[in-house]
This record gives C-alpha cells, structure tokens and sequence, in this order.
C-alpha cells in the first residue's frame, strides 16, 4: 500500500461499497473512465484483480476484502490529520444558534422533515431555518456572504471556488409513472420536474435536451417536491426520483417503475457543501452527520419514528 495515493484509497473505498462505476464516478463528481483508470492503477499497484464482473455488479476477490479494513483505517487517520482544529464547541449549549440549512428539492419533503426532526431533537437549544437551494455559483455565493451555513445538494458537479463538498453517497435515479386519470395512454411522454432538473449543471439537463425531440414530449416544471408527487398522483406522468423516495411515492399510489432510457442518469450523488471560512466548522459537520445518518436509509428512519409514536391513551371501563 506504499506507492497508493489517499485518491486512490478513496476510490477503491467507494467501490468496496457501491461495486458499480457510474455510482463511485457520481459519488466522486467524475467521470467513468477516470474511475476505471484508477482501479488498473489499483490493479497494478496491488498485482490483483481487485474485482470480477458478475451479472452486472462488481464482486470483490478475497484480496480487496482483505484490504478494505485497512484502506479505512489509514483514511481515517489521514483525514484527522488534515481536519482543521476547532474553535468553537459544537454542543455549546450556554447560547442560541440560528443555522441556515439549504437542500436540494429532490431530497424529498419527508427525508427533510426526519433530517429536521433529528436536528431539534440532537441540538434543542438551536433553531434552524431552511430554504430550498440548487448547487451552483448562487448557492456558493449565499455560503460565502453568510446567508446560508449549509447545505445539502445532490448533483452538484462543478464545486465552485470557496466551497468544501463532503461526499454523502451515491443513489439510483429512478424513473416513476402514473397512469393519467383519462386514461389515455401518453402518460410516459409527460415529465414533471423539478427546477434543479431543467439546471444547465444538471446531469438530466442533456438528457432532457434529448428528449425533447420526441413527438409528445411535454415538460412540467414545478416548485417543490410535495407538488411534483402530488401532480404525479392526481394528473399522471412521469417523475425522476431518487432511490430511497420511491417507497414513500409508491407505497400507497397505482404508480409502477419504469426501465431507465439510453443515456438516462442513473445515478445521483449526495454531498454536503460547507464554506471554506466558518467560525464554527465543528456544528456543521454535526448537522452533516446527522442528516448522513438519516438519508443513508432514509425509510428506516421515518418508520421508526412513526412507530416509536405513543399511541392514543384508553380509557378505563367500570
């Protein structure tokens, strides 16, 4: 492991984890073959194929199983050893924080609301506002002037300058349809998008492009996620959604998930942004972790606290 750079490690990490390219290519904000390019590297380096295709997903050889615990101990290190000491505590609880949190639509209205939920439960001297926000130059900028502290994003490729992305995880993007109430059978041709989606940044924006010259293509941009799958519901149509909502789109709803498109995005990457100046790093990455820890199973999480609910008191009979 002498010659590996901490890059490299990050990548195999990434790949012991997700065993598929296009995930660790999205998680990592590159490109596919640059991924590739650093398993050979890993490959010669090591001397050991590292991985087997096996029906579309990549399987870990005894080697690379034996070297994952020690490729996370020395990220581990490495990272203490560059993270900034702090200034502040991040459970100060002698005052009153207000924190502005920015998240991207797409994330999805109940994984906010837990995310929220757990934050005033963790920190219930704190109050947080927040406020829907696309990766890009704006969101950078509000980071930098202080408008924002924070921020959850998905998809945000090109970090602008001043800006610290914390990878989360990757996700399938998949692709939801509900029938229209007409019954006509178009509903396939009728997106309903998000803004975030229409974004020139965004990896669905060429996709659109594409799209767009199929006869019946219709586009239905909208403001929230909660009117996306409520139109999805009522009208019919069809929605791109991050893995872990398609249990809360689907679960009670005549709806059924479609076969990605060629050159369809298949996968969507999750990544905390932080400014690069703050007076109190350490009570973001708390905000960081505990929202890490919701969204990478998000369902588990909701159900949880829906069933942990005390249910209504009986009352005694004589």
């Amino acid at each position: 492991m002498r010659h590996v750079s901490t890059k490299l490690l990050h990548v195999f990490v990434l790949l012991m984890e997700y065993r598929d390219l296009n995930a660790v290519a999205a998680c990592t904000q590159g490109r596919v073959p640059t991924v590739a390019y650093s398993l050979a590297r890993l490959r010669e380096i090591t001397g050991d194929a590292l991985f087997v295709k096996r029906n579309g997903t990549l399987e870990p050889t005894p080697h690379a199983l034996r070297l994952e615990q020690t490729a996370r101990q020395i990220l581990a290190k490495w990272n203490l050893l560059v993270r900034p000491h702090d200034t502040c505590a991040s459970h100060d609880t002698s005052g009153r924080r207000r924190i502005s949190i920015g998240f991207s639509s797409s994330i999805g209205d109940p994984v906010i609301t837990e995310i929220l939920t757990a934050l005033c439960e963790q920190f219930p001297h704190d109050s947080f506002i927040t406020r829907p926000v696309i990766a890009g130059a704006t969101l950078a900028a509000n980071l930098d002037n202080g408008e924002l502290d924070c921020a959850f994003v998905v998809d945000g490729a090109n970090v602008p300058e001043g800006v610290i992305p914390h990878s989360i995880l990757a996700t399938p993007r998949r692709l939801v349809s509900a029938a229209r109430v007409s019954g006509n059978d178009d509903s396939e041709s009728d997106w309903i998008l998000l803004q975030e989606d229409c974004e020139a940044s965004s990896p669905l924006h060429t996709f659109l492009a594409r799209q767009a010259n199929t006869p019946g293509h219709r586009e239905t941009v909208v403001p929230s996620w909660h009117t996306q799958i409520t139109l999805l519901h009522s009208a019919g149509g069809i929605c791109p959604v991050l893995d872990f909502n398609v249990p809360l789109v689907t679960r009670d709803r005549k709806t059924r998930l479609l076969p990605p498109p060629s050159n369809f995005p298949s996968w969507a990457a999750l990544h905390f942004w932080m400014p690069e100046h703050t007076p109190d790093s350490a009570a973001l990455r708390d905000i960081m972790d505990v929202g890490t820890a919701v969204l990478r199973d998000p369902l588990k999480a909701i159900d949880g606290r829906r069933h942990a609910r005390p249910g209504p008191r009986r009352l005694a009979l004589a």
